[in-house]
């Protein structure tokens, strides 16, 4: 893969262009981090020693710290790759809706993030524990996740989110 194609991976003034717009500073933040994450491993870059970086400069070293400890939990037992879209690009794709959807729901409910996570991963407990910290690492700086339970009205591919 050309690293051309993915400029500025790292440019902070990406985090408020990306996902669709209802989502809140706090979900930008976490969806702005899962795409590093997931473009670093495509570039075949080590995506945690640069997350550390970028992320504890644009947002604080604990939110970074504690996506960090998510992003290696779930690699180590997930069940296939992830689906997640471009850099900043506006569309949501369902495994981007369903991890930060967990994040905000699991101080609440643990089974509904353990079921959104399922699918994606072996065994949902360790991401759920690790999700929580984030969660409260991102509440701390002022970017708490909101709690959304509500059922999509339609399919997810015609609606921009899950939640």
């Amino acid at each position: 893969m050309r690293s051309d194609l993915f400029p500025d991976l790292f440019h902070g003034a990406c985090v408020d262009d990306c996902g669709p717009m209802e989502l809140t500073r706090g979900e930008r933040v976490l969806l702005w981090m899962l795409r590093q994450w997931v473009t670093a491993r495509v570039l075949d870059q080590e995506p945690g020693a640069r997350l550390s970086r970028e992320a504890g400069a644009l947002v604080s070293p604990r939110v970074a710290s504690a996506f960090i400890l998510m992003m290696t939990t779930i690699e180590g037992q997930v069940r296939r790759p992830l689906c997640v879209a471009a850099p900043c690009r506006q569309g949501y794709a369902e495994d981007e809706q369903r991890l930060i959807t967990a994040c905000g729901v699991c101080p609440a409910s643990p089974e509904i993030a353990g079921w959104l996570l399922e699918d994606m991963v072996t065994t949902p407990e360790p991401v759920i524990v690790a999700a929580r910290f984030l969660n409260m690492a991102l509440a701390h700086e002022a970017l708490a996740l909101p709690l959304r339970f509500d059922e999509p009205a339609r399919a997810p591919t015609a609606r921009p989110t899950l939640h």
